[in-house]
């Protein structure tokens, strides 16, 4: 099964600029599965508390979720350790997130992890 795994920071950071990731996706790797982890929906739910663009994005966020169905793996796991392995664990998966750090080490293991942009682009 190949996935597009898809991390919180880029779901927020879509959202804040009015762009939906999980359009995106769909639209770029329309063969794959989308999948979040349960960590980045309570990553969500603490955000969606918050004032503000932020916490307007993560509510966005959330009904999206919902509303697309896209899948949850139950994970207790740390976001982007779970990121992390679910890619390596399968080969063709893609990963997006807009934490750098976390871009970085996919990229060095050659996981296939691109970047979601203000213009709603997957790069």
């Amino acid at each position: 099964m190949e996935y597009v795994i898809v991390d919180t920071s880029s779901i927020v950071f879509g959202f804040e600029f009015k762009k939906d990731v999980f359009e995106a996706a769909t639209g770029r790797f329309h063969t794959h599965k989308q999948l979040i982890s349960a960590g980045v929906l309570a990553e969500l739910s603490t955000l969606a508390e918050n004032r503000g663009k932020k916490g307007l994005a993560a509510r966005l966020a959330l009904a999206a979720i919902k509303y697309k169905k896209v899948l949850v793996d139950n994970s207790t796991q740390h976001v982007d350790s779970w990121v992390f392995g679910k890619s390596l664990e399968h080969p063709g998966t893609v990963v997006i997130t807009n934490d750098t750090a976390l871009f970085k080490r996919l990229k060095a293991k050659g996981v296939l992890a691109y970047k979601f942009t203000k213009a709603g682009v997957i790069k």
